[in-house]
C-alpha cells in the first residue's frame, strides 16, 4: 500500500473499480456514491444522479408487501439481499442480485446505505431459457404420443414416460432400474444390446429397428425402436434416448395381408392348375374326336357323309380355340406368359395365319387380299406362334364380322437403326364395324359388342384382351378405327431384329420349313418299315396314333407303352428307331422316362417325339430340356404328324 495515499481515499478508489455496482445513500436514499460499473450497468454517469432519490433512478420493481419487508429486514439485521428488477437509462429492465446495508461512521452511527448490485439479467435469461426448455423437455417427454425413455449404458432405464408405462402395461417404479430386455420378447431380448456396442464405438449412433415386447397383461406387443446415444461435451456417452412406437396393429395387418397374398397366391396357383389340367382333360378326348374324324374323312363316304365330319371337325376346332384363349387369359392374369422369341421366317407366318381363315373367307364369298412392302425383311427375330396368334385373332374378327366385301391384310416396315426394323400391320374389313359407345371396352376380357353377339358370331369374348396383352408383352401398340356400318380397321405395330441371308430353321418349332404336306413324296414313305414305340398311357389316343401312323406308313413295327417305365424298358430291349412319349403318365412320366433313355449313348440317335395336351410353351421347353426332339400337341393334327414321320423316317435318313 502507498503509504502516501490516505486510507479512505484508496477505499474509495477500489470501489470504483468493483465489478458490481456500488451505490451509496443518505438515510433519505439520496445517492451520494456512484461507481464505475453503475455506469456500465445503468448508463447514468456519477454527475447525472448524484443528490438524486434512487426511487427516482432506479425505479425498482417490487410488490409493495415485499418492499417493507425488505426495510423492515434491513432495520432489524443491518443487510437485506435478494433479487429484485431495475431499470436503465434506456428504459431496458435489468434483472438485479443486491445486498443492502447500512452504512456506521467510526462511532457506530447509521449515516446512509450502501447496495452493492451485480447485474444478472443475461444469467437469468440463460436459466429461464434453460427452465423453459427443460419445462418443454419435460412436457415433450411426458405428453409424447409414443413411449419414450432414458436407458443407461447398460439398458436399464433411467426414467420412463406415461406413455411407456401404459403400453407396457407397468408403473415407474416397477420399470426404474430394471433392463429392458426384461421385458423383451426372448428371441429379441439381445437386440438392443448388438446396437449398443456398435453406438459405443461410434457406429450406428442413430438407428431404427423392430422389436418385441411383453406387457404385463402378457400380450406380445411389436414395437418400432428408434435409439439415439447422447454424449458429453467430451464425447464421453452418457445415456441413450429410446422412443417405442407401437406397431402392433400395422405388423398384424401386415401378417393378415401376407397371409392373404399367399391365399391369393395358392388360389391363383389353385386356378392355373385347374386351368392347365382341365385342357388337358378337355384336349385328350378331343384327340380322339377329331383324329378319328380326320381318319373318317379319309374313308369311301358319300357327299352327305363328309360334309357332316367336316362340321364335326370344325366344331371341335371351335372349341380347342376356346380353351387356347382361356389359358391365354389364365397365364395373362397370372403374369406368367412369356414369349419365346426365336428366328422365324415372317412370310411363313403371314401365309400360315392367311390360310387359317381363308376357307372360312371363300364360303361367306369374302373377297381377302394381302398388300405387302417390298422392303419387309425375310427373318426376323419374333416369337412366330404369338404374332401368327394375334393375326388370326385380328383376321379372325374381321371375316366374322363381315358379310359382304373384303378383308385386306396390309403390312409396311420402317428400318429403326440398323438391326431393327419396325412392322407396320393393318387389318380392314368392310363388316358390321363397332359403334361409338363400344370402341372403350373391346379390350376388356368377356366382352361382346352386343348383348347377342355371342348367339349370332360366337367366340370368347378374349380374343381382342389377348391381343393387346400380347403386343404389349412384345413391346408393341394396337389402336383401331371404325365407323358403324362400314367397316374397321386395326392397326398394331412390333420392333423386331432382322436378320439378312439367314439361313435358319429351328426343327424344334411347329412345324418344318421348307417341307410342306403337299410335297412329300408319299410313295417313299409307304415303302419304309420302321419300329416304333409309342408310350401313351390313354388306350384311345394310343389306338389312334397307330392308326394315323399306319394310314401313312402300313408296314410300319408299333409297339404301345402305358407309361414312362415299360417305356424305358421296351427301348432298352427293343432300339425302335422312333419314340412318340406322352408327356403326363403314371408312375414314371415322359420327362422322366425321356431323360433316362438319353442318359444311355446307344439312344443318342433316337428321335423323341412329346406328345402332350398341354400347349404351353414353358412345357414346350421342358420337353427339349430332357433331349427330346419335337413337340406334337393334342389334338394331333394328321398333317403335322406326317411332317414328323417324314422328317425322321424318310428313305434317305434310313438309309
Amino acid at each position: 500500500m502507498d503509504h502516501n495515499i490516505p486510507k479512505e481515499a484508496y477505499s474509495s478508489l477500489i470501489l470504483q473499480y468493483l465489478y458490481d455496482a456500488v451505490i451509496v445513500t443518505d438515510l433519505q436514499f439520496h445517492i451520494t456514491s456512484w461507481n464505475l460499473a453503475a455506469e456500465r450497468i445503468y448508463g447514468y454517469k456519477a454527475d447525472e444522479v448524484l443528490g438524486k432519490s434512487t426511487n427516482d433512478i432506479l425505479q425498482t420493481i417490487m410488490l409493495e408487501s415485499d418492499r417493507e419487508a425488505s426495510i423492515l429486514q434491513l432495520k432489524s439485521t443491518g443487510i437485506w439481499q435478494g433479487e429484485v428488477f431495475q431499470l436503465a437509462k434506456d428504459g431496458s429492465k435489468l434483472k438485479i442480485r443486491s445486498a443492502v446495508s447500512f452504512l456506521k461512521d467510526k462511532d457506530g452511527t447509521t449515516i446512509g446505505v450502501i447496495a452493492i448490485n451485480r447485474d444478472i439479467t443475461e444469467q437469468n435469461k440463460i436459466q429461464e431459457e434453460l427452465a423453459e426448455s427443460e419445462e418443454r423437455f419435460r412436457m415433450s417427454f411426458e405428453n409424447a404420443g409414443v413411449g419414450v425413455c432414458l436407458l443407461d449404458l447398460d439398458g436399464k432405464f433411467l426414467r420412463v414416460n406415461k406413455k411407456l408405462q401404459l403400453m407396457l402395461g407397468y408403473d415407474e417404479a416397477e420399470l426404474l432400474g430394471r433392463a429392458s430386455k426384461d421385458f423383451a420378447y426372448k428371441e429379441d431380448q439381445n437386440i438392443f444390446h448388438q446396437y449398443r456396442e456398435s453406438a459405443l464405438k461410434g457406429k450406428d449412433v442413430d438407428v431404427v429397428y423392430e422389436k418385441r415386447y411383453i406387457s404385463k397383461s402378457n400380450q406380445v406387443l411389436w414395437i418400432e425402436i428408434s435409439n439415439s446415444l447422447v454424449r458429453d461435451r467430451n464425447g464421453s456417452p452418457l445415456y441413450f434416448v429410446v422412443h417405442f412406437n407401437d406397431i402392433t396393429d400395422r405388423k398384424n395387418a401386415e401378417l393378415h395381408l401376407l397371409q392373404a397374398k399367399k391365399d391369393a397366391d395358392r388360389a391363383n396357383q389353385a386356378k392355373s392348375d385347374f386351368v392347365a389340367n382341365m385342357s388337358h382333360e378337355i384336349r385328350t378326348p378331343l384327340n380322339g374326336v377329331i383324329g378319328f374324324n380326320e381318319l373318317l374323312m379319309t374313308t369311301k363316304l358319300d357327299a352327305d357323309q363328309k360334309e357332316y365330319v367336316k362340321n364335326a371337325i370344325s366344331s371341335a376346332h371351335g372349341l380347342l380355340g376356346i380353351i387356347n384363349d382361356i389359358l391365354d387369359i389364365s397365364k395373362i392374369e397370372a403374369g406368367k406368359l412369356v414369349l419365346n422369341e426365336t428366328v422365324s421366317n415372317l412370310k411363313h407366318i403371314i401365309k400360315d395365319s392367311l390360310g387359317v381363315l381363308q376357307w372360312k373367307a371363300k364360303e361367306k364369298n369374302i373377297l381377302m387380299e394381302f398388300i405387302e412392302s417390298n422392303q419387309l425383311p425375310e427373318w426376323i427375330v419374333v416369337d412366330a406362334t404369338r404374332l401368327r396368334q394375334i393375326l388370326i385373332n385380328l383376321l379372325g374378327n374381321a371375316v366374322k364380322f363381315t358379310e359382304k366385301g373384303s378383308v385386306t391384310l396390309k403390312i409396311e416396315s420402317e428400318l429403326v437403326g440398323n438391326e431393327k426394323m419396325k412392322l407396320k400391320f393393318s387389318i380392314q374389313d368392310t363388316g358390321i364395324g363397332i359403334p361409338e359407345s363400344h370402341k372403350t371396352k373391346i379390350f376388356q376380357s368377356f366382352w361382346q359388342g352386343e348383348s347377342n353377339s355371342t348367339r349370332r358370331f360366337g367366340g370368347t369374348g378374349l380374343g381382342l384382351r389377348i391381343t393387346k396383352s400380347l403386343l404389349d408383352l412384345m413391346g408393341g401398340e394396337i389402336e383401331f378405327s371404325s365407323v358403324e356400318g362400314k367397316g374397321t380397321e386395326f392397326r398394331f405395330s412390333i420392333e423386331t431384329f432382322i436378320l439378312k441371308n439367314a439361313n435358319v430353321t429351328d426343327e424344334k418349332n411347329e412345324n418344318f420349313q421348307g417341307e410342306v404336306w403337299e410335297n412329300i413324296n408319299q410313295s417313299k414313305l409307304l415303302e419304309v418299315t420302321p419300329s416304333i414305340l409309342i408310350a401313351e398311357d390313354n388306350l384311345m389316343n394310343r389306338d389312334l396314333l397307330k392308326r394315323m401312323i399306319l394310314k401313312y406308313i402300313p408296314n410300319a413295327i408299333l409297339w404301345e407303352a402305358e407309361n414312362g417305365i415299360v417305356a424305358v424298358r421296351m427301348v432298352s430291349a427293343k432300339k425302335p428307331e422312333m419314340i412318340f412319349m406322352d408327356v403326363q403318365m403314371p408312375e414314371m412320366d415322359g420327362l422322366e422316362a425321356a431323360t433316362i433313355i438319353r442318359n444311355d449313348k446307344s439312344n443318342q440317335q433316337i428321335p423323341i417325339i412329346a406328345l402332350t395336351a398341354g400347349a404351353l410353351y414353358e412345357e414346350r421347353k421342358k420337353c427339349f430340356d430332357v433331349g427330346m426332339d419335337h413337340f406334337l400337341t393334342k389334338p394331333i393334327d394328321i398333317l403335322a404328324l406326317n411332317q414328323v414321320l417324314y422328317h425322321y423316317l424318310n428313305p434317305a435318313k434310313l438309309e
